[in-house]
């Protein structure tokens, strides 16, 4: 079983079933194993942990053996990215205190049960943020165009996710605007376009439609593009994420 639940700048999911293959993304993640510790491969190196902060772009493999994890993916636009940045100090990753780690597994033990709606999981978050030491800081991104942007594909309706029509919108140029985003963010425009839409997409898939609705909708060109860009980016194709999964929409953070 695996129970994903969607906010505005993070996923968060728990589930005993996560084996996923070598991959990056732009996403910062945290991932803590549960109960026994789990396998990753990161950046070339090979070890067993029970918890660790990963930055974004950086190469892994995640084994899970078939025990519990949770996992944390984050949109590394968003404050509590840069919240979390401070762990790890601009390294590849970074691992938990075995201290932490109890307190973290203590506490998802105790309160997840009662997470039910968007206000409990507020704060079911808050309270394991607050463990994990992490402070909010405000976003870096300083450029109001970049603010404009992001805010402006964040809330689209419609499959169209070109650059040429967000830089019209904004009043840039393509060139202009995927330099303004890579010098705010640090990562580039093009692979965080595809980041949102795979994120859309798995959205769709959980209101209900059929894998192929869900890959049209959110601007991808066919299921098996959806399926290859979700192999690349999470290390599982959509249908995986599906299978056996509860899916809970939340709004924490913007």
């Amino acid at each position: 079983m695996m129970n994903v639940f969607g906010a505005d700048d993070h996923l968060l999911v728990i589930s005993n079933t996560i084996d996923a293959e070598e991959h990056q993304h732009s996403f910062l993640q945290l991932t803590i194993a549960l109960e026994k510790e789990c396998v990753m491969d990161v950046a070339g190196q090979r070890f067993g942990c029970t918890g660790i902060i990963i930055n974004s772009n950086v190469v892994h493999r995640l084994s899970g053996s078939g025990y519990p994890l949770l996992l944390l993916l984050i949109d590394s636009t968003s404050s509590l990215a840069v919240s979390f940045k401070r762990h790890i100090n601009d390294q590849k990753y970074a691992l938990l205190s075995p201290t932490t780690i109890m307190k973290v597994r203590e506490h998802v033990q105790k309160e997840y049960v009662h997470v039910t709606d968007s206000a409990s999981y507020s704060t079911f978050l808050m309270q394991m943020l607050a463990i994990l030491g992490v402070e909010f800081i405000d976003t870096t991104i300083v450029d109001d165009r970049i603010k404009a942007f992001i805010t402006l594909l964040k809330d689209c309706s419609d499959a169209d996710h070109s650059v040429s029509l967000y830089a019209q919108k904004i009043g840039l140029s393509n060139s202009r605007l995927s330099h303004l985003f890579k010098e705010n963010t640090g990562i580039s425009l093009s692979g965080y376009i595809v980041l949102h839409k795979l994120q859309k997409a798995v959205y769709y898939i959980f209101q209900g439609l059929s894998i192929t609705e869900a890959a049209m909708s959110a601007g991808f060109d066919s299921p098996s593009h959806l399926a290859t860009t979700s192999k690349k980016l999470l290390g599982m194709t959509a249908r995986d994420i599906r299978k056996d999964s509860v899916f809970l929409q939340v709004s924490c953070f913007r």
